[in-house]
């Protein structure tokens, strides 16, 4: 992330119950965890003032109230109506009757992770994040002793990419689409399919079981056996073979929840475009040989194929 001259980011440690005073420091530390609400927008302010950034406090349990008696928020808002990842975006805002204010970024789970400590009318220009997606969220929060009252500021993030497919996602893709040679068998009960760019192999089951699909690094090199003579498949169904032989016979379970395979693999140009770089959390899109689109949920361990367009 990166930030204007005039401030530097602080993180922020887990909270507790002891209050301990902040100390200027360029340490980070994270800061806790809120539920946000919808944002409302306000005017601009005159007359802005450099804010100045210092440390979250170290340890702190504030104590949430939706008013504060004696304190008003009377805008939190931007002159934005929407940025792309990576843009600078600045937030104007006016308080009266506070202690302290200050303004946070915050994730997309609610956690607190920078903090800026300004002034009670003031500007401050800040630069999102190339990771930014959907929206960038940030909090105005106003203390009076221990207690505090916050502003959720929601600024949507237009995608930087667009899927291939259509109907689309509502979320943005974290990158552009991969166009390769896939290949793509089907069995009795779900199919496989091998990503030449990503080297691996996709299994996908239909039997209802979980987990719903699996990935393995393509490890068949020339020269290793391409099926095994000893297993003969029933009459009308075939044996895998080469990398998606190797996995079939490797792997009992993968055998017997997949069952034999019902047609020859094929060969395909294929593209696959994921919501999220870190593909553990990510939910893979993959065009299949007859046009489909399959949606490969990293967290649910499920897939299912998207309807096409009308």
């Amino acid at each position: 992330m990166t930030l204007p001259p005039e401030a530097t980011s602080t993180p922020v440690p887990p909270p507790t119950t002891t209050r301990v005073a902040a100390a200027p420091s360029d340490t980070l530390s994270p800061a806790p965890t809120r539920k946000l609400s919808t944002a409302t927008l306000g005017p601009s302010p005159t007359a802005p003032v450099a804010p100045t950034l210092s440390p979250v406090p170290v340890t702190r349990t504030p104590t949430r109230v939706p008013t504060l008696s004696g304190v008003a928020l009377q805008y939190f808002t931007t002159n934005s109506q929407s940025i792309r990842p990576g843009d600078s975006v600045t937030l104007f805002w006016s308080v009266r009757g506070a202690d302290r204010v200050r303004i946070y970024r915050v994730d997309a789970q609610g956690e607190r992770i920078w903090r800026w400590d300004v002034n009670a009318a003031d500007s401050l220009t800040v630069s999102t994040r190339a990771e930014d997606r959907d929206v960038a969220r940030f909090a105005l929060v106003a203390e009076v002793g221990e207690t505090e009252v916050e502003q959720p500021l929601l600024i949507p993030v237009l995608c930087s990419e667009v899927w291939f497919f259509d109907p689309s996602p509502e979320s943005c893709p974290a990158g552009s689409p991969q166009i390769s040679v896939h290949a793509e068998q089907t069995f009795e009960h779900g199919r496989m399919i091998w990503s030449e760019a990503q080297d691996r192999i996709y299994v996908l089951f239909d039997d209802g079981g979980r987990p719903a699909w699996v990935q393995y690094p393509d490890t068949f090199v020339e020269g290793d056996p391409e099926s095994d003579d000893s297993l003969v498949p029933p009459p009308g169904l075939l044996q895998p073979i080469r990398g998606f032989g190797m996995i079939w016979r490797n792997n009992p379970r993968i055998q017997e929840r997949l069952g034999w395979a019902t047609t020859p693999e094929v060969a395909f140009e294929g593209m696959m475009q994921a919501d999220a770089v870190e593909l553990s959390v990510a939910t893979l899109y993959l065009r299949a040989r007859d046009g489909s689109i399959l949606a490969l949920d990293a967290l649910d361990d499920d897939w299912e194929v998207l309807p096409p367009s009308s």
